[in-house]
């Protein structure tokens, strides 16, 4: 009977891991974020669940037992909005902060307090979502980046499912601490720096200095205004966002140590890079197609994503590309918006409005990708094998660029360092045979694991449906707070028992002189 029972019981808790009702907020307006997510969302949906999903880009031919919440219209989404000439102006963001200065690092994350700020103000009185956050959820997906808002009102109507965090980038310097994830500064880079390894005392010394500005600039710029919009709208105190953040069953980070570099890590925080990579055969476009094949030596892939508006680039830098480029035997496929229909050819590079990034960064043709170091598009170029000069901009793409180099996978070069003999050497070493074999290595050690990126994501948000809160999946130092984490009051009370241990030593040592000198003198005395 008990032989059994186990497999029934073994099922049941399948079938109910197969039914769940899920709920995903993705209240972040960057279409590169929700690239990761839907992958995903749309493999729970086709596994049986129910999702309810709400975010800025609604799936098209969504799956019948998937229900789309579209925020459109609440701010505006976040493709090609970046203008190049910011980072040109004499007292432009460039001059400011500079890839090598300590000002851009403190200014990395500068934009996204106001876009979050914007976005929770207008969901708190959407009535779709507050109509949505009555219901019940067998789990809650909830993106994991600038924004704690969706914690707060989830809170508000008193939502407890258990909550997976899904992150887009590697671990936001406030999200480790969520899960239980002790980040130690002396080798843990944070994630705007262009440092890999932080071993000398200055490198050190900043990346301490970061990792704990950020948190308080995270709180401070973004959690308080939030918790202020929240509960000003609703007439009642809630719980600390920070505090809040703190239920995160599972996070998901878009990282893998094999490209990313190694961390600590924690059941609960679980690594799976590379789980937005669609392997199906998509078509490329005929013109496209037709300029690859007939390239004898090979094509360059260069774009700079889907938020950098690649066409506002300054005259002078674009024919100062154009012209390096026309150097080399290879032809260039350019992601350059202001371009004809098919494509506008300039010498050996074809301008194109819009590329299948991923399916041409795999076509036999393509020799190597030029980028600006954006997470997505090193994955894709990795997963390949394809060597890459990166040209990182703002956010974690010094990171990511750093962590390519010193794996000997890509190669990189500061917009601002842009001269014809910079960028000649950059493209020259990327195309080489060393950098090209290196880069085939790279994108096997990468692929390596024991399942596949977006596999692994689906059994880790099912076993959190199947379990949930009876499985921790965090460590105790979720519940620590800074001094006894940092074991600051056990060292006060080692120092403490130090001292008094000096002073009775110190006063048994007075006693006995005392009582020394007390028969020295009695001795004297009888003489």
């Amino acid at each position: 009977m008990r032989a059994l029972f186990l497999p029934v019981t073994a099922l049941l808790l399948f079938h109910y891991g197969d039914a769940a009702r899920i709920l995903g907020l993705f209240p972040h307006t960057g279409k590169s974020h929700q690239m990761v997510f839907e992958p995903l969302l749309r493999t729970l949906a086709e596994r049986g669940h129910h999702l309810t999903v709400v975010s800025f880009f609604p799936l098209k031919n969504p799956p019948e037992n998937y229900t789309d919440v579209s925020l459109e219209g609440i701010a505006a989404v976040g493709v090609e909005t970046i203008d190049l000439a910011w980072f040109e102006a004499p007292k432009g963001f460039l001059k400011l902060t500079g890839v090598s200065t300590i000002i851009q690092v403190l200014n990395a994350f500068a934009p996204l307090n106001e876009m979050a700020v914007n976005v929770c103000s207008k969901l708190v009185s959407w009535p779709p979502l507050n109509e949505i956050l009555r219901n019940e959820y067998d789990v809650v997906l909830v993106e994991n980046f600038n924004s704690d808002c969706m914690l707060g009102l989830m809170h508000i109507y008193g939502m407890k499912a258990p909550i997976v965090a899904l992150s887009s980038t590697g671990l936001m310097p406030w999200s480790a601490e969520r899960i239980g994830v002790t980040e130690n500064p002396s080798y843990m880079p944070v994630l705007t720096s262009t440092i890999i390894n932080p071993y000398s005392f200055l490198e050190r010394l900043q990346n301490t200095f970061l990792s704990y500005y950020y948190r308080v600039w995270f709180k401070y710029a973004v959690q308080v205004k939030e918790q202020e919009i929240i509960e000003k709208h609703f007439g009642r105190k809630i719980v600390d966002l920070n505090e809040l953040g703190k239920n995160t069953s599972l996070m998901l980070v878009n990282l893998i140590h094999s490209l990313n570099g190694a961390r600590p890590l924690l059941p609960g925080l679980v690594e799976v890079g590379g789980m937005h990579l669609d392997e199906t055969v998509k078509p490329i476009p005929h013109y496209i197609e037709k300029f690859l094949n007939e390239s004898e030596h090979g094509v360059i892939l260069l774009s700079f994503g889907s938020l950098i508006k690649t066409s506002t680039i300054p005259k002078h830098k674009e024919e100062m590309i154009i012209r390096v480029l026309s150097k080399f035997k290879q032809r260039v496929i350019w992601k350059y918006e202001d371009s004809e229909e098919e494509g506008t050819l300039v010498g050996n590079v074809l301008k194109v409005r819009w590329i299948p990034q991923y399916e041409l960064l795999k076509h036999k043709k393509v020799l190597a990708f030029i980028g600006h170091g954006g997470l997505l598009g090193m994955t894709e170029a990795v997963s390949v094998g394809k060597p890459m000069l990166v040209v990182p901009f703002y956010g974690d793409q010094p990171t990511n660029a750093a962590a390519a180099v010193s794996i000997g996978f890509a190669k990189k070069i500061s917009y601002a360092d842009f001269t014809d003999e910079s960028l000649f050497e950059a493209i020259q070493s990327v195309l080489s045979a060393e950098m090209r074999l290196n880069a085939r290595l790279v994108s096997k050690m990468w692929h390596d694991r024991q399942s596949k990126p977006l596999d692994t994501a689906v059994y880790w948000v099912e076993r959190v449906i199947r379990w949930g809160h009876k499985d921790p999946l965090h460590s105790p130092a979720r519940d620590l707070n800074f001094i006894q984490l940092s074991l600051l009051d056990v060292g006060a009370a080692f120092a403490v028992i130090i001292i008094l241990l000096v002073l009775i030593l110190k006063a048994f040592a007075s006693l006995i002189l005392r009582v020394i000198k007390v028969s020295l003198h009695v001795k004297e005395k009888k003489h």
